[in-house]
């Protein structure tokens, strides 16, 4: 035997009774249809009100998040300032730079502007070395680093070192303007240097020696014994 739910105002001829539709908790989207047109409204605004919140918490950012340059921390060497001082010196001008301040009291050696890149391959290695800006327009041109080192005693046998890199790059917009911009660098040319210095300072005769590029090795000559195509096995 079935059991029979029994509901009065669904039988036939028996009237409905009215629902107050002005009670909060009247939300069922089967009542909706019923309601007059201005209730209807305020009813679907009210469930988008509630459920909006929810739907923005969950929803993935739009906007991508900016790059954050990795920038090493200062290194602390077992040696005394004016040794570090020394070596550091001697390390910057074994790189390529030049030295345009060497304030011992102030603790801070600096290099001149050092042009690095330039022409095609300039944007490439631009972004080896620093964060670029997408905001700009047109292409850029060359570029150029700035190394500080900063020289801190801690002891009479302790010296504690960073190493500050700035990278600037001459932008060339598409209306033929050209300006040099101030980018944030990603912390691989401090890293170099402080990684130079160390080798340096622990007596290591055999520096780490840094992948080249292309355009950073040597050109090496042909063998003219070598024949410039293969040859076939004699049978």
């Amino acid at each position: 035997m079935g059991i029979v739910f029994y509901v009065p105002w669904f039988r036939p001829g028996h009237k409905r009774p009215d629902v107050d539709f002005r009670r909060g908790g009247c939300y069922d989207f089967s009542v909706l249809p019923e309601l007059p047109p201005n209730q209807q409204v305020r009813k679907i605004w009210r469930r988008l009100f509630l459920t909006l919140p929810l739907m923005l918490c969950l929803a993935p950012p739009l906007a991508a998040q900016p790059e954050r340059p990795s920038l090493p921390d200062p290194v602390k060497f077992m040696n005394t300032f004016d040794q570090v001082a020394n070596m550091t010196r001697a390390v910057l001008e074994d790189m390529g730079y030049t030295i345009e301040r060497d304030d011992r009291k102030e603790g801070k050696i600096t290099t001149r502007p050092h042009e690095f890149i330039t022409g095609s391959l300039t944007s490439s290695e631009v972004d080896k070395v620093a964060v670029g800006q997408d905001t700009l327009t047109g292409n850029w041109i060359k570029a150029r680093q700035v190394i500080e080192t900063v020289l801190e005693i801690v002891s009479p046998a302790e010296t504690l070192v960073t190493v500050h890199a700035t990278v600037t790059a001459l932008n060339r917009d598409v209306d033929g303007t050209e300006k040099w911009v101030t980018l944030d660098s990603r912390g691989a040319l401090e890293r170099r240097v402080l990684g130079r210095i160390s080798v340096k300072l622990m007596g290591s005769d055999d520096p780490v020696r840094e992948r080249k590029g292309f355009w950073g090795q040597k050109p090496q000559p042909v063998d003219p014994r070598q024949p410039r195509f293969p040859i076939a096995p004699a049978r």
